[in-house]
């Protein structure tokens, strides 16, 4: 899952936050460019809101627009995860004893699963549970779309969601499959992956009579 921010995005969100707030002038400083530029980079962040805005009162003059750090900002600061993540990810694949290894990998499954599963209400097909997922899976940072073209339904990225874990353990790519699975209530198979050197990554959901409960419960054992 790659973070929208680049490293000036990054300078602002971290201004903002050690300064408990700042405005346009105290921006263009920072970063040595115009009023123009800040506006935009300032516009984007607090339409993705990372950002919010407040009028601040002075003892003289008009009050000022100040800008501050909202929660989803001070979550994307925190994206430098991704090493512990690997770490973590080598520790749970390096256990020995595979019974407690593919518990673990079990838990990890079922645990993203569950994160997505409990946002799909309403959903009565396994064609609006792929489109809801998908929609679901965007929010949350994945460059993800559903796809019903040609008789077939197939969720597609455009990216790795887990480029540095992939490249330690392909097991990773089944964790997700697996997940997907889960959440949908019918099989999942791959078409192609970016770990193979394709273009982006491709999930088939396959047909099946068998009920979304039934499947669900065949995967949690």
């Amino acid at each position: 899952m790659s973070s929208p921010l680049d490293a000036r995005d990054r300078e602002i969100l971290e201004h903002l936050h050690q300064s408990a707030g700042g405005d346009i002038q105290a921006l263009c400083e920072l970063l040595g460019v115009t009023r123009t530029a800040v506006r935009q980079r300032i516009s984007r962040l607090e339409g993705a809101g990372m950002i919010a805005s407040e009028l601040q009162s002075q003892t003289r003059g008009r009050p000022r627009l100040l800008y501050r750090v909202t929660s989803e900002g001070l979550h994307e600061l925190g994206e430098n995860y991704r090493e512990l993540a690997v770490v973590l990810w080598e520790a749970i694949a390096g256990f020995e004893d595979a019974e407690i290894r593919t518990t673990l990998i079990g838990r990890v499954q079922n645990s993203l699963a569950e994160r997505f599963r409990r946002q799909l209400v309403g959903c009565d097909s396994v064609d609006e549970r792929l489109d809801q997922l998908a929609e679901e899976m965007k929010s949350s940072g994945f460059n993800i779309e559903s796809d019903h073209s040609g008789g077939l339904r197939i969720l597609r990225e455009t990216s790795c969601p887990f480029p540095m874990l992939a490249d330690v353990d392909e097991a990773i790519c089944q964790v997700e499959r697996q997940v997907l699975q889960q959440v949908l209530g019918a099989p999942v198979e791959f078409r192609s992956r970016c770990r193979d050197g394709h273009g982006c990554c491709e999930f088939q959901v396959m047909s099946t009579t068998a009920s979304v409960q039934s499947l669900e419960s065949s995967s949690s054992d």
